[in-house]
């Protein structure tokens, strides 16, 4: 073999050696999705979360709490015990996730290639849950210490149901 095909191919071997080096876990490929699936919900501008995970530059500066936070399954919230049945709107890891939330933080959080993303979530902003059948108003405000015991005591609300409910 000649020197230019034996260069060519050390070349062709070190690319393919390099490729393989990042077949871990990428952000946009990987940890992406499952942010949009237990994540997202909580963790975008204008929730409840305090840092937003929807877009790489978002995500990376906390890619070790993550991985810390979902190992202690501390995130996503969810307090329900598993014993008692499967609920619909279980936001939990299942351990699979959780090894590939580690393994992207423990390779320093590539992002990979950004077209291996999924869409982005079309998420409803402000109150995201079906509207009440009814909405009761106190008849008059009642005052709430700052602190210290509150007694317990009945307050009636008017209803004006015509029958039971």
């Amino acid at each position: 073999m000649s020197r230019v095909g034996l260069a060519l191919l050390s070349t062709l071997s070190c690319l393919l050696l390099r490729a393989q080096a990042v077949q871990g876990p990428t952000f946009y490929r990987n940890v992406l999705p499952i942010l949009q699936t237990h994540c997202q919900s909580c963790h975008r501008p204008g929730e409840i979360a305090p840092m937003p995970f929807d877009s790489y530059q978002h995500t990376r500066p906390f890619a070790a709490s993550i991985r810390e936070q979902t190992t202690l399954r501390k995130m996503p919230p969810w307090f329900a015990d598993p014993c008692c049945g499967r609920f619909s709107n279980d936001r939990s890891l299942n351990t699979q996730e959780i090894a590939t939330l580690a393994a992207w933080a423990e390779t320093k959080a590539p992002a990979g290639d950004p077209t291996s993303a999924p869409p982005p979530l079309q998420l409803t902003h402000g109150w995201n849950i079906a509207p009440p059948d009814t909405v009761f108003a106190m008849p008059k405000p009642k005052l709430i210490p700052a602190s210290g015991d509150v007694p317990y005591q009945y307050i009636i609300l008017p209803t004006h149901f015509k029958e039971d409910r």
